[in-house]
């Protein structure tokens, strides 16, 4: 593993930590419209459509306040988990040794 790939997944985990206290002091900061989500993942160079590959392999949920045209939410939290996991496997971190 380079170091620029080392450096991506230790600022992905810290952010991960940053938002896992922030969704702890305020739940209410953890959730995502649906566009929204997509966006940030745009804005951090990933494929929105990663959204739906990671909702059906059950790594993130949708969330739904009701039936028909209501808003669909996602966790902040649950997002960039699977931004940091995605990072490591990328970075082959499986293959450092101590």
């Amino acid at each position: 593993m380079n170091r620029d790939a080392l450096e991506k997944i230790i600022q992905q985990a810290v952010f991960l930590g940053q938002v896992q206290y922030m969704t702890m002091m305020n739940p209410e900061r953890d959730v995502m419209k649906q566009r929204e989500a997509a966006r940030y993942l745009k804005n951090l160079g990933y494929e929105p459509k990663l959204l739906d590959e990671w909702r059906e392999k059950g790594f993130i949920h949708r969330r739904k306040d009701g039936d028909g045209n209501h808003l669909v939410y996602y966790s902040l939290k649950e997002i960039q988990r699977q931004i940091t996991i995605t990072e490591m496997v990328k970075g082959n971190i499986t293959n450092i040794y101590p």
